[in-house]
């Protein structure tokens, strides 16, 4: 298998409470698994919800990753990590009626002997980048989305996005909403050298009419690591006006093809001097 490694970072941004939460791991031999967790449902529901839902997702991983496991099976393996996220998910609200209505955004790669597949619930994103080409591999479960594909392009009124770019229409709540699982036609995406991801909270995308890609790519490629890559691109959200927490999972295999000086590179954490 091809060496991965990888960084993550979360920031409170403009918010005093960070609900969001990140992880990457290793749960077996020749394995890997990244994930962006956005909570949502007031200050304490969201935090418990993200951390809830990668804590049952880390130990579920682990225990499965005891035995065998296939290419074939990831999708099978990443299914029932959500499936055991919901129910821990509904037994906490159960135990806490106070927390009813908390839920959390969930996105991950899974990848075993160089092939990988990809999970979303929510509006949380993975980027992949495989050479030269980035694109996003998931499709945000949000309001505005949903409006795209109905209307048929992206030509949206701002006034639009602002009013609704937030609104979300499937969460890891402990209810019935299913993920979705990339690729959708083959068992799992093959993983090559030089290859990369970027999973991010919606905090890193601070226009939603504006397409994201080639400015991640540039910073992937242009700076000379992932820290420096990830915690750049939080603190350019942040200058850049970014309201919400911000969330970062970068990870690449073997190594990529960086070419650097081609960006600005920022501190962080960035100066809070805008917050309220």
């Amino acid at each position: 298998m091809l060496p991965i490694s990888a960084h993550g970072t979360t920031f409170p941004g403009r918010r005093d409470v960070n609900q969001d939460d990140v992880l990457h791991c290793y749960p077996g031999p020749d394995s890997f698994f990244f994930a962006v967790a956005d909570g949502m449902g007031g200050v304490a529901g969201g935090q418990i919800a993200s951390k809830t839902a990668l804590s049952t997702a880390e130990e579920y991983l682990e225990e499965r990753f005891e035995h065998s496991v296939e290419v074939a099976d990831l999708k099978d393996i990443l299914s029932e990590m959500y499936d055991r996220a919901q129910k821990a998910i509904r037994e906490v609200t159960e135990e806490d009626p106070s927390l009813e209505g908390m839920g959390t955004t969930l996105t991950c790669v899974l990848g075993h002997q160089d092939h990988f597949v990809v999970g979303n619930l929510g509006d949380s994103r993975v980027y992949y980048l495989n050479g030269e080409v980035i694109e996003q591999i998931t499709e945000d479960h949000s309001y505005l989305q949903e409006f795209k594909n109905k209307a048929g392009n992206d030509n949206l009124d701002p006034k639009f996005v602002a009013q609704y770019g937030h609104i979300i229409n499937k969460t890891l709540d402990g209810s019935g909403d299913e993920p979705d699982f990339f690729p959708r036609d083959n068992p799992a995406f093959r993983l090559d050298g030089h290859d990369g991801f970027l999973l991010c909270s919606d905090g890193l995308i601070v226009d939603k009419l504006k397409e994201q890609e080639q400015l991640f790519k540039s910073y992937m490629l242009g700076t000379p690591d992932l820290q420096t890559a990830a915690e750049s691109l939080v603190s350019l959200a942040y200058y850049s006006g970014s309201t919400d927490n911000i969330s970062v999972v970068l990870a690449e295999a073997g190594s990529l093809q960086r070419e650097l000086g081609r960006v600005r590179t920022y501190p962080f954490p960035p100066k809070q001097q805008e917050h309220a």
